[in-house]
């Protein structure tokens, strides 16, 4: 696959250092530093602006089967793919952070060229928050354009899933498609039993997870926190924080944006002030907080603020970290979850690219989920799932129209239906001539 990366900072140059093995990868930077980082990769390095079509041009464009736009400018980033687009690219990402341009993780702006738009602040707040909600969830896929998702969860020792499978409580939205157990996948049949330590992949309906998070009785163990930074992260943490009905500080230096945090957070404290101020901190008691927050744009001022509240009794902290090279030192000295921005936003375009245009393939597990489209001469329309499924494969939902179904034996498959099926890898290429013949 070719591929062409403009921007050589810390996104595009893990793209870069994870896609170059089995890809032909070319990268446009106007950094000498950041080129010369490059060096020993087996890469094509172009020294430029990503937004110049000649540029471009010259970097193989028009062969280009994605572009990934991760320059720290939105604007260059957003120009990159609307030329690429205009060229012929099908497939073109751009890295955006402005919430002028974005007001979600992932967002499609196909309309003018751009295949997927991803804000990392976001996209890192929003596996934040996730993790804190529903702390057995492992991973989290989105599929079906948002409306539904694929799930990986670890079934605790004491879980009311426990058993046979045919007996699992589970919200009608929510389908078991397969189950993780000592490293091997199983697709799960009528007889089989989920045992304590299974991991279970699940689909199911996005809006679902409330309603799942009850029946498998997660603990509710995080009732408030402090979160020190206003910016984009910090403030999309409030709201969704808010919405889970947790108690919420956030600390932010700046007067003015403290109002205007103020007046978009109702159910938020906003505190002016300096979250690496020791006096701060202990007024507002900070040793009694579950869980807290340090994002704002400086590392040091990060990891100086977590060790502070590590010494005050905060039970976990979670910072934010710019620098990849400093993710390993943030953990070694007490915090307990660094995340950087441009990691996640590696992982969510890596998610992208190594899916293909009709499948995301989930590698670690030997198997993919697969998408579907059922036309007006398959031979499938009419039949129901139970009648057509190879072994080794499950349907997991059906897109129909703006309706999502999680099929069932006698579901009848319609012509347009779109559908995600998982399965082991030796049966994927059954399955797709099955259900286009």
């Amino acid at each position: 696959m070719r591929i062409l990366i403009t921007g050589a900072g810390e996104v595009g140059f893990q793209l870069a250092s994870t896609l170059s093995y089995s890809n032909d990868v070319t990268i446009i930077d106007e950094d000498d530093a950041a080129c010369a980082r490059l060096d020993e990769m087996d890469v094509t390095v172009l020294r430029g602006n990503g937004a110049n079509a000649q540029i471009l041009i010259e970097a193989g464009l028009k062969a280009a089967d994605i572009v990934v736009a991760a320059t720290g400018n939105d604007e260059v980033n957003i120009i990159t793919c609307i030329i690429a687009n205009h060229i012929g690219v099908e497939r073109t990402i751009a890295r955006v952070s402005n919430p002028e341009y974005i007001d979600q993780p992932r967002k499609d702006r196909k309309q003018i060229g751009i295949s997927l738009m991803i804000c990392p602040e976001l996209v890192m707040a929003e596996g934040i928050v996730r993790s804190l909600y529903f702390p057995t969830m492992i991973m989290n896929c989105p599929i079906a354009d948002g409306k539904g998702e694929l799930i990986e969860h670890e079934v605790l020792e004491n879980a009311s899933l426990l058993g046979p499978l045919e007996h699992a409580d589970l919200p009608e939205s929510t389908k078991i498609v397969a189950i993780k157990r000592n490293g091997r996948i199983i697709i799960p049949a009528g007889e089989e039993f989920i045992q304590p330590h299974d991991h279970l992949l699940l689909t199911s309906e996005a809006d679902a997870l409330p309603r799942l998070r009850k029946i498998l009785h997660e603990p509710a163990t995080i009732h408030k926190v402090m979160i020190v930074g206003g910016g984009v992260v910090g403030f999309y943490l409030a709201s969704w924080l808010e919405k889970m009905d947790f108690e919420v500080k956030l600390v932010e230096i700046d007067k003015d944006r403290c109002q205007t945090l103020a007046e978009e957070l109702p159910n938020t404290l906003i505190l002016n002030g300096d979250g690496t101020d020791i006096s701060l901190l202990r007024t507002e008691n900070v040793g009694s907080m579950d869980v807290v927050f340090s994002v704002t744009g400086i590392d040091e001022k990060n990891l100086l603020c977590s060790l502070l509240a590590k010494q005050l009794g905060t039970k976990t902290l979670i910072s934010r970290v710019n620098s990849n090279d400093y993710i390993n030192l943030f953990e070694m000295v007490g915090v307990d979850r660094a995340i950087s921005p441009g990691l996640v936003t590696v992982e969510a375009v890596l998610q992208m690219i190594t899916g293909s245009e009709d499948a995301i393939a989930v590698s670690k597990y030997g198997a993919e989920m697969v998408e579907l489209d059922i036309n007006k001469d398959a031979a499938v329309i009419g039949k129901n799932i139970a009648e057509v499924m190879p072994k080794n494969a499950v349907l997991g939902m059906i897109l129909r129209g703006d309706q999502t179904i999680m099929p069932k034996p006698d579901t009848e498959i319609e012509e347009g239906d779109h559908l995600f099926a998982f399965a082991l890898s030796p049966s994927i290429s059954q399955l797709r001539e099955l259900f286009a013949a």
